[in-house]
C-alpha cells in the first residue's frame, strides 16, 4: 500500500523532472495489478460523480422528458396525451407534480433511477477501458524509436498520470457534466505523452 500511495503522489505531482518521471516508472513496476484496477475504479468514480449527481437531481418528469426528448408525449397513452395538451399552465404544473409524486411513491428511485445510474456507470467503465487501451497502443507506437516500455509500464503511466486530471475534471463536471470527460481525456493525453517523451 505504501508503494501505491507513493506512485499516486508521483503521478499527480511530477512535471518535467526526468528523475522524478523515472522514479514514477520504477514505482509503477513495483505496483501490483490489483492496485491498477483499484486506481482505475477510483478514477472512474471521480468522473462518474458529476453525471450521477446531475441525474439524481432531476425530477422523474424531467428525466423521462430528457430520455424521450420530443417523443415523451408520444410515449403516453392517447387519452392521457390528449388530456395533457388541453391543460392550461397551472393545471400543467399540477399534473407534472402529481406525476412526480406517483413515480416517487411507486419506487422510482429503486426501480428506475438506480438501474439507470448503474447502466451509466457501466457505460463509463467501458469508455474508460477503451480510452486507456487506445492510449497504451498509441503510446507504444510513439516510442518505436525509443527504448520500449512494456504494456504494464505504459498502462501504469496512463493510469497514474490521470491522478490529478480526474478530480480537476470532476469539479469542472459539476458545472458542465459530460463535457468534463472530454476535458479529462485531453489532459491525460497531454500528461502521458509529455512524460513518455522524458523517459530515455
Amino acid at each position: 500500500m505504501e508503494n501505491y500511495f507513493k506512485t499516486v503522489t508521483l503521478g499527480a505531482f511530477t512535471w518535467n523532472n526526468e528523475d522524478r518521471i523515472a522514479l514514477l516508472l520504477e514505482h509503477i513496476r513495483k505496483t501490483g495489478r490489483l492496485w491498477f484496477v483499484l486506481h482505475f475504479m477510483l478514477l472512474s468514480l471521480c468522473l462518474a460523480f458529476p453525471v450521477t449527481f446531475a441525474m439524481a437531481r432531476l425530477t422523474p418528469f424531467e428525466l423521462y422528458s430528457r430520455l424521450y426528448g420530443g417523443r415523451f408525449m408520444d410515449a403516453l397513452p392517447e387519452s392521457a396525451r390528449a388530456a395533457f395538451t388541453e391543460l392550461n399552465e397551472d393545471d400543467h404544473a399540477r399534473v407534472v407534480n402529481d406525476f412526480n409524486m406517483i413515480m416517487l411513491e411507486s419506487g422510482y428511485g429503486r426501480d428506475v433511477l438506480l438501474p439507470f445510474l448503474c447502466m451509466t456507470f457501466g457505460l463509463l467503465i467501458v469508455i474508460q477501458a477503451a480510452f486507456y487501451f487506445l492510449s497504451v497502443f498509441f503510446l507504444g507506437m510513439s516510442r518505436l524509436n525509443l527504448p520500449r516500455l512494456s504494456f504494464g509500464d505504459r498502462l501504469g503511466l496512463a493510469l497514474f498520470s490521470s491522478t490529478l486530471p480526474a478530480p480537476v475534471a470532476g469539479i469542472f463536471g459539476l458545472y458542465l457534466p459530460a463535457v468534463h470527460i472530454l476535458i479529462f481525456y485531453f489532459m491525460v493525453i497531454f500528461f502521458i505523452f509529455q512524460r513518455s517523451s522524458r523517459l530515455k
